[in-house]
């Protein structure tokens, strides 16, 4: 299993911990850690469609590290807005419609990062296990989402999957 996935299913895990009074540290660790789970998912995929092949995992490692939060949040931020800038708008397509999937995996990405932040640095919020629930179930669904996407091979897929990585060097051209 990769690592995503595992930690995906230590979202899940740390979600359930306690049966009755869930302790906010397993909460919100949970939450932290679906939000983790898509960011490394997404970086996985981005990698893999910039380095094809295995022979070459230490240069797939390598474009993998150079992706980083902050920019990944600016593309989907951008595409959740339905505001990409100019040149990622003209490679995902024109006229500019954009599949109700890439909206969703980036709808995700933004409100799952923000749900990290305040889980791992917002002491006075209170997470419910219902609230964790539903962050949890958001990442499946957009790790669900990101892969139907990869399987139809689109042309929004893959710009959206290497503007991950190249978002910086786009949004200047």
């Amino acid at each position: 299993m990769s690592l995503s996935q595992d930690l995906l299913e230590q979202a899940r895990i740390l979600e359930r911990k306690e049966p009755k009074r869930p302790k906010q540290a397993s909460l919100r660790r949970a939450v932290s850690t679906a939000y983790y789970a898509l960011f490394h998912h997404l970086i996985d995929l981005s990698s893999r469609e910039i380095v094809r092949g295995s022979a070459d995992w230490g240069l797939r490692e390598a474009v993998a590290r150079s992706l980083n939060h902050a920019d990944m949040r600016k593309v989907c931020k951008s595409i959740a807005s339905r505001n990409p800038p100019a040149p990622m708008a003209s490679l995902l397509g024109q006229p500019l419609v954009l599949d109700s999937g890439l909206l969703a995996v980036s709808e995700a990405f933004v409100d799952l990062q923000q749900a990290r932040h305040e889980a791992d640095y917002d002491l006075a919020r209170r997470f419910t296990r219902d609230d964790v629930a539903a962050l949890v179930d958001l990442a499946e669904d957009a790790f669900a989402g990101i892969d139907a996407l990869k399987r139809r091979n689109t042309r929004q897929y893959r710009t959206f999957i290497l503007a991950l990585a190249f978002h910086p060097s786009w949004s200047r051209a």
